[in-house]
C-alpha cells in the first residue's frame, strides 16, 4: 500500500495517479479519504486525551470521591463512544488504503489500453535484435518476425494430431479450459523447467517448493486483494484445518513474497533471489468466449516464476536483470519475440510501479502472445507483508520487491509448436529441448 503520510503531503499526485490508470469509483476518492483520515486523527487523539485524563485521576485520588468516581464513570463511557466510531472510521480508512494503487513510475508511458504500450526491444532468430527502424510499434516489427511459407496450423491442431494434446477427455474429467499434455509435450514442459532452473541457480537464485493455498493475507500483500479477488478459488473452509479460509494460488508470487511476511533481512543479504514451480489456479472471470481454443487460457497451468527483494536504489536495476534473464531464455528456444512497456491504463493490478510484457511471435495467428511479465513493485507489496531490512544507519526500511512470470509452461509450448511447425504437419523440436525430449522432431504417429 501507499506510505500514508505521501497521501497526505501528495494528493494531487495521488489523484493524477489514479486518473492515469483509468480507476473510477468512490474508493478512489482522494478527498473523501483525507476528511476520512482527519477525523479518524481527532478521534484518536480525543480518545487518547481522555484516557490520559482518566488514568491521572486513578493515580491521584487513592479514595476518590462520589464526584471522581462519577467523573470516571463519565470519561469512560465517552471513551467508549469515541472507540465505536473510530472502529468505524478505520473500517473506511482501511478500505480506500487498501484500493488505492501504486505509483506509476515516471517512465511508464501514458494510455489508456493495449494500443498505447510501447515496444522497446524485438528479437527474432539468426537475424537478433531488430534496428531503431524495425522497432516502436507493432505493425513495423511484425513485418519483420518470421513468415512461413505454407498454410500454417494454430497449437491446439498441432497438439491433436501429434498426440499431444487431449482437450477431449479433460471436458469429461474437469469440464472446459482444462487439458492433458501428453508425450512429447510433456518432457517439452519437463525441459523447459530443467533450462530455467539451471540458469537461475547459476544466478544464485534461491529454489523453493512453496504452498498453493494461502490465507487472505498473503493475497493481501501481493495486491491480488481485493482488486482481483474474481480471479481466485476460495477453498469451501469446512474442508480446511480450524476453518481458516484459503485460496488456490494464480501465481507463486504470493506464495514466495509472503515468505519474508513481518521479517526484518540484513542488509548484507540483500537481494533475496528465489524462484518456484508451482501449479496455478484462476477462475479466468471476464473471459469467456475469448481465447478459449487449446491451452491459452485455462483454470489450470503450471509456471516457474523468478522473484527477489532488495534495496530501494537497486529495484529497477533488478527489474532489467530478471528482464535479461527473460530474453535469454527465448533466446535459447529460439523464439521471436519482444518486450512492451505497459501503459498507465494497461499497467495490471494494483502493485505496479512499472511493469513490462514478453510477448512471442506465432506465424499461424500473425500476432504475438503474451507469455509473462515483469513487475516492478517498489515497496508497496513490502508495506503490506511488513517485509523491512536494516540500513547502514541502523534504521528500518521496506524493501523492494520485483517479480517476474519466468516461463509459463503451457503458452511456451504453444510457441514452440507454433514457431516450429512444418508443411508435413510435423514440428521440430528447439535444439537446446532434444535432449529431453528424446528426437529431433515430432512426427504423426503410425497407427
Amino acid at each position: 500500500m501507499l506510505d500514508i503520510n505521501f497521501i497526505r503531503e501528495n494528493p494531487d499526485q495521488v489523484k493524477e495517479n489514479i486518473k492515469r490508470r483509468g480507476l473510477t469509483g468512490e474508493q478512489f476518492d482522494v478527498d473523501a479519504f483525507l476528511g476520512i483520515d482527519t477525523k479518524r486523527n481527532g478521534l484518536m487523539t480525543r480518545a487518547d486525551e481522555l484516557r490520559a485524563r482518566r488514568n491521572e485521576m486513578s493515580s491521584v485520588h487513592d479514595r476518590p470521591s462520589p464526584e471522581v468516581i462519577e467523573e470516571g464513570k463519565r470519561l469512560k463511557e465517552e471513551i467508549k463512544k469515541i472507540e465505536e466510531e473510530l472502529s468505524v472510521i478505520n473500517n473506511q480508512w482501511q478500505w480506500h488504503m487498501d484500493w488505492f494503487p501504486n505509483m506509476l513510475d515516471e517512465s511508464v508511458p501514458d494510455g489508456a489500453g493495449d494500443e498505447d504500450n510501447v515496444e522497446f526491444i524485438a528479437w527474432v532468430p539468426v537475424k537478433g535484435y531488430l534496428s531503431e527502424d524495425e522497432v516502436g510499434g507493432r505493425d513495423k516489427s511484425s513485418a519483420a518476425m518470421p513468415k512461413l511459407d505454407f498454410e500454417p496450423k494454430d497449437h491446439l491442431e498441432l497438439g491433436e494430431s501429434l498426440d499431444l494434446i487431449d482437450i477431449q477427455q479433460s471436458a469429461l474429467v474437469s469440464g472446459s479450459r482444462f487439458a492433458y499434455l501428453k508425450n512429447e509435450a510433456a518432457l517439452m514442459q519437463y525441459g523447459l523447467f530443467e533450462i530455467l532452473k539451471k540458469k537461475l541457480l547459476h544466478e544464485g537464485f534461491t529454489p523453493m517448493v512453496v504452498p498453493l493455498m494461502v490465507r487472505e493475507r498473503a493475497l493481501y500483500g501481493s495486491a491480488h486483494f481485493p482488486g482481483d479477488a474474481d480471479q481466485v478459488y476460495k477453498i469451501d473452509s469446512d474442508a480446511v484445518e480450524d476453518n481458516n479460509q484459503l485460496y488456490l494460488v494464480g501465481s507463486s508470487e504470493p506464495s514466495l513474497f509472503s515468505y519474508y511476511m513481518d521479517k526484518v533481512v540484513d542488509e548484507k543479504d540483500l537481494p533475496q533471489k528465489f524462484f518456484a514451480y508451482t501449479t496455478c489456479f484462476r477462475t479466468e472471470v471476464g473471459s469467456w468466449g475469448k481465447d478459449v481454443r487449446g491451452i491459452k487460457r485455462v483454470h489450470q497451468f503450471d509456471k516457474l516464476e523468478m522473484d527477489l527483494i532488495c534495496k530501494p536504489e537497486e529495484s529497477d536495476a533488478m527489474q532489467e536483470y530478471l528482464r535479461e534473464i527473460n530474453e535469454w531464455f527465448f533466446q535459447q528456444l529460439g523464439l521471436p519475440y519482444h518486450v512492451i512497456t505497459m501503459c498507465a491504463g494497461d499497467a495490471g493490478y494494483f502493485a505496479t510501479s512499472k511493469k513490462y510484457d514478453f510477448e512471442v511471435w506465432l506465424p499461424s495467428q500473425g500476432e504475438f502472445i503474451e507469455l509473462g511479465s515483469n513487475t516492478n513493485a517498489k515497496d508497496y507489496q513490502a508495506r503490506r507483508y511488513n517485509t523491512k531490512y536494516v540500513d547502514a544507519d541502523g534504521k528500518r526500511q521496506f524493501v523492494h520487491n520485483v517479480n517476474d512470470t519466468g516461463c509459463p509452461m503451457g503458452r511456451t509450448i504453444i510457441a514452440i509448436l507454433d514457431n516450429y511447425q512444418q508443411k508435413d504437419g510435423s514440428v521440430v523440436v528447439p535444439e537446446v529441448l532434444r535432449d529431453y525430449v528424446g528426437k529431433d522432431v515430432i512426427a504423426p504417429r503410425s497407427n
